[in-house]
């Protein structure tokens, strides 16, 4: 975490999470460029637990709380639970509560209308039970100002998130999509994903565009030996002028991702980074942060 937030903060500001009482550790592992503040919290699932971020017409910023519920009370959050409304309260910012439960992991968005999501982890009764999609899609347009929602399957029980759509599919920009699996996979998760892409190629987004698809595959001969070790590059982070993918120790397929991802952000530099700690945890760069819009 540390040599994430560090990179970061090289091209952006960068605040981190911590109670007081880390604070000493924190500032060593990030040095002096990332701001703390006093949010404890019970990991490090910032794009899960944090607020998603909303601007108004006027370019007002506000926050907007999904209830963080430890992805279907499967693990603990007590501090987690309030992280959204205090990040709200730090900012200064407007605050919405809304009525369903769901994380940011759990939502792509292209910045133009469009929200893709999965129903494992959204019509799901860990979560919101006894909503149908119909009404959990009419929350996420109030809450969000989204004005078409496209549907895909997901896998349930399965990992920790239900099927979270940032493992395997990412909006690049409107009508342009990654997608990511492993080469020869035949499990349920790539069933899935192949499903999704057959949905995906025959949908069209809020303003009438088809979807192009740019597939990178994850990678195989890696350092960790932990079995559940996440090795997708889908789970980049998109920062201002820089993506921050990872590096796994498999030679090319981190090329392939690289060259990859550099022609699909031809305008961004390309930082990959040794973050495998947080890979063994069963997350991602995405997954550990969650962006701000400037105001």
């Amino acid at each position: 975490m540390g040599r994430l937030a560090s990179a970061i903060a090289e091209n952006e500001p960068v605040t981190m999470l911590a109670g007081t009482e880390h604070h000493v550790l924190a500032r060593k592992l990030c040095g002096p460029h990332v701001t703390l503040v006093d949010i404890p919290t019970d990991d490090m699932w910032a794009r899960d637990t944090g607020p998603v971020f909303i601007r108004n017409n006027a370019g007002r910023l506000a926050a907007t709380d999904f209830n963080f519920n430890g992805w279907g009370n499967k693990q603990q959050h007590r501090n987690d639970g309030h992280v959204a409304a205090s990040i709200a309260a730090q900012r200064g910012c407007k605050y919405f509560q809304a009525t369903i439960v769901g994380e940011g992991g759990g939502l792509e968005y292209d910045g133009d209308g469009t929200l893709i999501l999965t129903d494992s982890c959204w019509v799901n009764s860990n979560r919101n039970p006894g909503l149908s999609r119909k009404e959990i899609e009419t929350e996420l347009r109030a809450s969000l100002g989204v004005e078409k929602v496209i549907w895909l399957p997901g896998v349930r029980g399965q990992d920790i998130t239900d099927g979270h759509i940032d493992g395997a599919i990412r909006i690049v920009r409107p009508g342009m999509l990654m997608t990511g699996g492993y080469p020869g996979d035949t499990s349920e998760w790539a069933q899935v994903l192949q499903e999704s892409r057959k949905i995906l190629a025959k949908a069209t987004d809020a303003r009438g565009r088809s979807f192009e698809m740019v597939d990178i595959p994850s990678a195989v001969d890696v350092r960790s030996t932990r079995y559940d070790f996440f090795t997708g590059y889908a789970n980049y982070y998109v920062g201002n002028g820089a993506i921050y993918t990872p590096q796994f120790g498999d030679r090319p397929a981190d090329a392939q991702a690289h060259a990859a991802l550099q022609q699909l952000y031809p305008d961004r530099k390309i930082i990959t980074l040794n973050v495998d700690r947080i890979y063994e945890n069963g997350g991602g760069i995405h997954c550990v942060t969650q962006q701000e819009p400037a105001v």
